[in-house]
């Protein structure tokens, strides 16, 4: 029997192994390579809503030297369509007075189906701990090597430490289209 479970568990590193070679996305490890995802739609898809008075995607964001003795984060250049050069992809948030002492909110970047498909490439995850005090903050992505590729975008803003279709807020959705395209504000 000891030699069965032997073999056993010989055969499952070895199988372990060959999953963490021959494919990154099967493993487990999302730095590796983009993984395909479903897409999973919020009940509403109002973006601030709930937690939120605001979010916006931007260029930047910085602290708003106006309201003082307050952390607010505010939204530099607020666009709702990037070129595929863009160094970095903001969402910028500003949070209503919360109840909870500290909690966690989880940014997955996602990269939509061109063919409509429900699915997309989970290009990025951004997480940000935010405490009783805070009135906003943001999360980000940087510009992948080679640019970002041209299509729809998709971040889903996730409540807590794991990722689910419970945890799911909301979403905000932008561009990137070639050139320096026209950048209208992103919607509140």
């Amino acid at each position: 029997m000891k030699l069965l479970l032997l073999k056993i568990s010989r055969g499952l590193v070895v199988v372990g192994v060959a999953l963490t070679l021959v494919s990154p996305v099967l493993a487990g490890d999302p730095a590796k390579a983009p993984s395909i995802v479903p897409l999973v739609n919020p009940v509403s898809e109002k973006g601030a809503s709930g937690l939120f008075n605001k979010i916006v995607m931007a260029r930047g964001a910085e602290i708003d030297p106006a309201r003082t003795g307050y952390h607010m984060i505010r939204a530099i250049e607020p666009a709702s369509v990037f070129p595929p050069s863009t160094p970095e992809i903001y969402v910028v948030m500003e949070l209503k007075q919360s109840a909870f002492d500290m909690f966690e909110l989880i940014a997955r970047f996602i990269l939509e189906d061109p063919e409509g498909k429900p699915v997309g490439r989970l290009l990025h995850t951004d997480r940000a701990h935010f405490e009783f005090s805070d009135t906003g903050g943001y999360m980000t992505m940087k510009r992948p090597p080679g640019g970002f590729s041209i299509g729809d975008y998709r971040v889903e803003i996730h409540y807590g430490e794991q990722v689910n279709e419970i945890s799911l807020l909301t979403l905000i959705r932008f561009q990137v289209l070639p050139g320096p395209a026209a950048t209208p504000p992103s919607q509140p």
